[in-house]
Formats: structure tokens, sequence, C-alpha cells
């Protein structure tokens, strides 16, 4: 929503979302971290983005755009350029021939000058729509997946221009210009599919191109093996490692931009039987500010953390295996937490995004910089909150539960696969239990499933077999959950690459340490069991019922649930 901020405090004061002075703190948030207002808003708890959108819609009298109840369609989408579309940040989803008018959602429906460029340049008129940014960038993905359904045959063609031009790899790398258009379509796509990974990866008689999306591999395209060391060459020399070193595993980085792609990609390269693999991760260069709820906490959720993180001091852990999304809850705290008068410091293994006003540090174990010793570091700093990228040693909890009984507020993560399970896995470690009941305020534990693809999701009612079988399926993690009347399937479609899911959406569950916890941690009598109970009696929401709630609003699959928790 890109409304003005006159307009928008209007709605908000008439509104009663919240009073004028805290308003005005909000404002001056927003000029200095360039987070629009209204996000803010929703970060603070204040509003929801659904809430924000009807209050908006009723005030400016505009109906509200939703991808998920008018399916967008290639044809319509199209009749605007891409590159018109982003920059007057403009959908159109709908056309009505018998007015010679196309229906446009719009970040900012208020825009007159930007209608009557739109009425001048489709030769119509325009009926404007509110929507979310969201729902915006759902249709920008649209526009690239029509650009991009002609992959293999743009990729078979440039390795086929390599093989003609490419005599000598070493010599010749840094002016090849197909083996530089080749990896830049290859990084381009996987954007466009928002990719979190590209493997690179050399077989006995083809190299292997995959991607790795919402979470899964995706065989590509298999080329010919032999321009596997151009493109290795390349990537070296764009991450600054040695070409000549063909033995040892070698990191790096580099940057990649294009006309609308900004990424900063982490490379990795090993040797393997049939040549050098390489794997490269697809990170946005500055952290792209994300709320709670965009992130799939439930209101409830967002209502306890918000409480805990306004915390001066004590310690806040974020659990669940590799790849839940655990760094993107944290740099989603920091963005909340990040004020002119808070001194915040990080110590990550790697650095993925970059956050401005906040020092971040990066572990480098050959220049003996630890989490351990770099936390030491930190506390001559002074800061006013801490980060420590991952909790992994007895040394590294020691100093990060001092830190925290001084003064800190301590933001870290840990491998459990439950938030309550946290505790014992501090014990292990060779914490003393009453420090952990003085320190630890709060234990996140996530997952992150495929989201529904809301151009193609579809409900149904599932019948006695299918509840049978999910039931069955739920009996294998001890659940007994009931299965709602009505679930939700993705058909498939341009939009999500006929896969019915896109991106993903997180499944939380947050264990307050309360006075019971306290009073059982004190008692050193601890197991599972009774801190599950102690979740129980608080209500706490567990990943699997989060994950159900989601599945009975259409937001994934039951199917989904049980594959990420099986994993």
């Amino acid at each position: 929503m890109a409304i003005s901020n006159q307009t928008l405090k209007k709605i908000v004061l008439k509104n009663n979302i919240t009073d004028e002075n805290n308003l005005k703190r909000l404002e001056v948030q927003s000029d200095r971290s360039n987070i629009p207002l209204s996000r803010l808003l929703i970060a603070e708890g204040l509003t929801t983005q659904q809430q924000l959108l009807e209050f908006i819609s009723k005030f400016l009298n505009l109906p509200i755009f939703d991808p998920t109840i008018e399916p967008l369609k290639p044809e319509v989408v199209g009749v605007l350029p891409e590159l018109v579309a982003r920059e007057r940040q403009v959908l159109v989803f709908n056309r009505d021939t018998a007015k010679n008018a196309y229906k446009v959602a719009m970040a900012d429906p208020t825009d007159i000058e930007n209608i009557n460029y739109l009425k001048e340049y489709l030769k119509a008129e325009i009926e404007p729509h509110l929507t979310s940014n969201e729902s915006l960038r759902l249709g920008y993905q649209l526009y690239k997946r029509m650009s991009s359904e002609n992959f293999e045959t743009v990729i078979s063609a440039k390795v086929n221009a390599i093989k003609t031009s490419l005599k000598d790899v070493e010599e010749n790398i840094l002016e090849n210009i197909p083996l530089v258009e080749l990896l830049d379509t290859i990084i381009g796509y996987a954007a466009t599919l928002d990719a979190s990974d590209v493997y690179l990866q050399p077989e006995e008689d083809f190299l292997k191109i995959r991607f790795r999306v919402d979470g899964l591999l995706r065989d590509m395209i298999s080329v010919d093996r032999s321009i596997n060391e151009g493109l290795v060459a390349r990537i070296k020399t764009l991450g600054g490692l040695r070409i000549d070193e063909h033995f040892k595993p070698q990191d790096g980085r580099f940057r990649f931009r294009s006309s609308d792609i900004d990424l900063d990609i982490r490379v990795a390269i090993m040797p393997t039987m049939f040549g050098e693999k390489t794997t490269l991760r697809l990170l946005a260069g500055v952290h792209n500010f994300l709320t709670l709820e965009e992130l799939g906490m439930n209101q409830n959720d967002i209502i306890k953390f918000q409480k805990v993180i306004k915390r001066p001091h004590g310690m806040i852990l974020s659990t669940g295996p590799t790849g839940s999304g655990k760094t993107t809850t944290i740099y989603t705290t920091l963005s909340l937490l990040n004020k002119p008068e808070i001194h915040i410091i990080t110590i990550e293994d790697p650095i993925e995004y970059i956050i401005p006003n906040v020092s971040q540090t990066q572990v480098n174990q050959q220049a003996g910089v630890t989490f351990a010793n770099g936390l030491r570091s930190i506390l001559r700093h002074s800061p006013d909150i801490i980060v420590v990228g991952e909790i992994r040693d007895s040394e590294t909890e020691e100093i990060a539960i001092n830190a925290a009984l001084t003064g800190h507020l301590l933001i870290s993560t840990l491998h459990t696969n439950d938030a309550p399970s946290a505790i014992v896995r501090l014990i292990d470690l060779g914490a003393q239990p009453f420090l952990i009941g003085a320190t630890l305020n709060a234990v996140i534990a996530q997952r992150l499933v495929r989201r529904l693809c809301p151009n193609c999701r579809t409900a149904y009612q599932p019948d006695s077999a299918i509840i049978q079988k999910l039931e069955n399926d739920l009996k294998s993690f001890n659940k007994k959950i009931k299965i709602p009347e009505k679930l939700y399937k993705g058909e498939g479609c341009n939009l999500c690459h006929n896969s019915g899911y896109q991106g993903r959406i997180g499944l939380f569950e947050i264990f307050l340490i309360d006075e019971k916890v306290k009073t059982l941690i004190a008692s050193q009598n601890i197991n599972i069991d009774t801190l599950n109970k102690i979740a129980q009696d608080q209500n706490m929401t567990s990943i699997f019922e989060d994950g159900i709630n989601k599945a009975s609003k259409g937001l994934t699959t039951i199917d989904e649930i049980i594959r990420v928790m099986t994993e």
C-alpha cells in the first residue's frame, strides 16, 4: 500500500488504531528505517494487513483486489508491459469489453496522475482497486513465468554457442560472452522462481542444473558436461576465488544485479568425481522487512511475541531444524527492535542479510573469530541487544547466559524439534538449571511449509477415505487433531509452475517461560512430558495445531504439514 501518510494518518485516527503520540513515534521510525508507516502499524500488532486494507477501502470507497477470489490470467495481465506495471505499482487483472474498461489493482488508487496515464496508455477507462504489496508481487511473478517458459530452449542455444566459441577456458573465460550470458540466464531464471539455491552438479555424461524452490529440489535441465569448467571459472572470478585451485573446497560471495533483480549470492565449490560442483545460495542483499503476520504467526502468538521482545533483558531462542526459517524470524525481530535509542550487535555464520543501523560480525574460524570469543568482544561495546547466530557449545551457552543476566536482551537459535525441548537441550549443553530459569524469556519453534497458490487454490470436502488416511498419518505423531470439514488444494497454473504451491509460510509455537516453568526448572525434576503439560496449560498452539489451522484457511495442505514434520 502506497497511499500518502497524510491519508493513512486520518484513517488510523478515525478507526482508533492507535493514538496521536504513538503515531508520531511510528512516523519518526518510518523515516529513519525507510519502512512504510503501514507496515510498521502491522508489525507493532496494532492492526492486521487485511483490517488495514478494509479500513482504507471503506475510507476511499474503493473495492479490494484479492487474487484468491479473482485469479490472474496471463492474457489480461500482459496488456500492460512489466516495466510499466512495476514502475507504476499497478496490475491489470480484469477487462470489461462492453464498457471498454480495465480493472486495475493499484498500490495507491488515489493517484489521479497514474490513473490518467493508464487511461491514455490502454485507451480505455480505468476502474481502480486497492491491493496489497503481496498481491502485486504475485502478479509480477506471472510476468516472469510468461517470459521464462522457453528456459530449456534458451539454455540449449547458449550451450551450443559456448561450445563453438570457447576453445581454451583459462584464456577466454573473462571474454566469453555466451558463457557470461548463460550464467546470468540461470541465475535470473532461478530468481523468477524464487529459488533459494542453484546447483551445478557434474555427472559422468552431463552437467545437471538443479534449483531448490520452496524447499524442494527440482531438476531443471541437463547439458553438456564440457561447459562446467567454464561456468566454475566464471563463478570463481566473480566470487574472488582461486581459478587454478581444483582440489580443495572454496567459499565466496558476489553481488548479482540486473534490471529488476538485486541478489547477494553465496558460493560453495567442492571437488567431486566428475568435476567441481557449485552451489549458489541466492539471498536478498538487504533484508526485506517482513511483519510477523507475513511470516505466518497467528494473532495470539503475535501478541505474546510482542510482549516478550519488549523486555529489556533476558534470552529468546528460536528453534527448529536447518532450513526452518529461524534466521528470517530473527531478522524480522531485529527490524522491529531497530530504533534510534537501541544499540544492536550481531555475530553470525554467515551474515545472510544486511540490516541498516545494526553492527553485524561474521564468524571467521581462520582469524579466530568464533561465536564464543566474538560474543566476548561484543560485550565490551555495551550493546542493548545481542544476536548470536547459534548456540552450538557449552562455552557459547555460558557467555550467552551471562550476557542475558547482566542487562542485555540476547537472541539466538538452537537445534531442537519443538519449543519445550530447548530447556532440556540447554541443560545437556551444561547450563545450570537455575540460570536458565533466571534468563530465558521464551522459546519459538517453527517449520516452513509450502503455501498454496492463491491463483489456482480450490476448496473441497474430504471424503471418509481421505479423512481416515489423514487421521492415520497423524497417529504416527501421537496427534489427535480433528480434520477440518473443508480443505484446499492447488490445481496448478502458470503462476505456480503447475506445482499448486507458491512461496512458503511458517508454522509456529511459542513457549513462554512463566513462573510454573521456572519452578519446574528450579526443582531440577525436568522432563519433556511435564514441560509439554505446562505448554498445554499455557494454551500454547503447537506447530501441528498451527498447521491444521492454516490448512483449514487454505494457506497450505495437511499433506504438506506431514511432509515437513517427517523430514
